[in-house]
């Protein structure tokens, strides 16, 4: 167990800390609220020491930001009021338990061995209600439905990664294989109405920016942010860092098929679908498999231009941390009017990883993954800027222009010669697939360009990735438990939309 103290007079505390750490917890301390805070959104704590009476910011509010950040973690009030002052307080409603000082070593003792006993009760309902959750758990029949059920895998996958036994993390990974392979079924037959804005569409890539920032643009100056390869359950993680600086209003949208930056973020900056970008500017459509997106900025200044919107503006490609700062001055022009800014994001989480083993835990580990996301936005120069942002009344605008899964099964494909290098998807002639673990395409079908006729395009679904029949160990060997994107599932095609603006 990870425990946090957090207490003004810390140093009066040494001795319950050494007795603690001799008995197998691991002890951390901090001197005041707001460190405490920021420790405790660092993630991993298991119990949490809050005194009630320290300056400045007050053991309540604490206890409220920590709660408020995450409600699962067990917190404790370190009080000098008696059980019927706490009660007249309220304090048992957002409390755990409580200790009256001053206290004895026993009391301590006796105190942890209750909260783990509660643990234990915690553990038991989340079963049970787990339990009751496939009972009733519902898919879906349209884009509500499946976000619905996506937003509720979410936070069921957290809860079960840190409370769950191995047993019921064992049938969560069955049921949300079953779930990635029926969306993609479900997507299959529903995605080509869609593009022809049938069967009640969800909004799409190439429709964010009429749809979400059009109306902001005329409120005033904008900043867009584009997460690139940001998932759904990663963005959960940042918006609770987020929401205490910010008001924040939510909305989702659906990535373009194939779910890669080619095709949705040229669609997302173009505010048109991949094969109009082809007709109206060849010129800014790539085929090759490198520089897909180098006329991001042209095509983003053709849909300023189309949607009539005189502005000054400016578009800036984050690919290194220092970017932000080295254009600091262009960023905050007094007369800038739009902001488009992309941030190279799983890269910089990726990067920020210098422990061979740490990343090889977080590979493994998709809950490591949430955690490193936290810490890295905690101290990146991302969430600084966006708190300048914020300080100065700016609005802002964050997306993702698609999500990515860690692929597990391998499945084969068979083609001509020219098959492009994609892991989810594939372009090529005389494409051929396993039915089962793939779909099968023609690339009018999907509103995609195609540099020959008989091209074909085929999507990975749920957690596969290609394999050529030619050394097929070796590729799944190389390429198993790596994060792809560009087929079809829930973590690669949901995708968040935040409108922020200072509380």
């Amino acid at each position: 167990m990870r425990i946090l103290w957090i207490d003004d007079e810390v140093e009066t505390l040494k001795p319950y800390v050494y007795l603690l750490r001799e008995r197998g917890y691991t002890v951390d301390t901090a001197t005041n609220g707001p460190d405490g805070i920021r420790r405790a959104k660092e993630g991993g704590y298991d119990l949490i020491f809050v005194d009630q009476m320290m300056p400045g910011m007050d053991g309540i509010e604490v206890v409220s930001e920590i709660k408020n950040f995450d409600p699962s973690i067990l917190v404790v009030m370190v009080t000098k009021l008696s059980e019927e002052e706490l009660m007249e307080e309220a304090y048992s409603k957002l409390v755990d338990d409580f200790i009256t000082k001053p206290f004895s070593p026993p009391q301590i003792v006796s105190l942890l061995k209750r909260l783990l006993e509660k643990q234990k009760i915690f553990r038991e309902r989340l079963a049970r209600d787990y339990l009751q959750f496939l009972r009733e758990k519902r898919k879906g029949e349209s884009f509500e439905d499946w976000l619905s059920y996506y937003l509720e895998m979410i936070r069921w996958r957290s809860l079960l990664e840190r409370f769950g036994e191995e047993g019921l993390k064992e049938t969560y990974t069955s049921l949300w294989r079953e779930a990635n392979e029926d969306f993609s079924h479900f997507v299959s037959e529903i995605y080509p109405l869609w593009l022809e804005g049938k069967e009640n569409p969800p909004i799409l890539s190439h429709q964010v920016f009429s749809h979400f920032l059009l109306p902001q643009l005329k409120e005033g100056p904008l900043y867009f942010f584009v997460f690139d390869s940001m998932r759904l359950d990663q963005w959960q993680t940042i918006l609770l860092i987020l929401r205490e600086d910010f008001n924040i209003r939510q909305f989702y949208y659906l990535s373009l098929l194939p779910s890669a930056t080619p095709y949705s973020r040229n669609a997302l900056l173009s505010g048109l679908l991949p094969l109009k970008i082809y007709e109206r500017y060849p010129s800014f459509w790539v085929f090759s498999d490198t520089g897909q997106n180098r006329y991001e900025k042209e095509l983003l200044h053709k849909l300023l231009e189309r949607e009539g919107v005189g502005l000054d503006w400016f578009y800036l490609k984050v690919l290194r941390s220092e970017d932000l700062e080295e254009n600091r001055g262009m960023l905050l022009r007094k007369d800038l009017k739009f902001c488009c800014i992309i941030i190279n994001f799983l890269d910089f989480l990726i990067h920020s990883v210098h422990s061979t083993r740490l990343l090889e835990e977080i590979l493994e580990n998709e809950f490591s993954l949430l955690n490193l996301t936290r810490t890295w936005f905690l101290g990146s120069k991302v969430y600084s800027f966006l708190k300048e942002l914020g300080d100065r009344d700016l609005r802002i605008v964050i997306t993702s222009d698609h999500g990515f899964v860690k692929v597990k099964r391998p499945t084969l494909i068979y083609g001509g010669m020219e098959i492009s290098p994609n892991l989810r998807y594939k372009y090529g002639s005389a494409l051929r697939v396993e039915s089962r673990n793939a779909f099968l395409f023609s690339p009018e079908r999907l509103k995609l360009p195609k540099e020959a006729p008989d091209i074909k395009i085929a999507l990975a679904k749920s957690d596969f990735y290609f394999i050529y029949p030619t050394k097929p160990t070796e590729y799944e060997r190389t390429y198993k438990a790596t994060y792809q994107h560009g087929g079809i599932s829930l973590d690669e095609m949901i995708l968040p939309l935040a409108i922020l603006e200072r509380r």
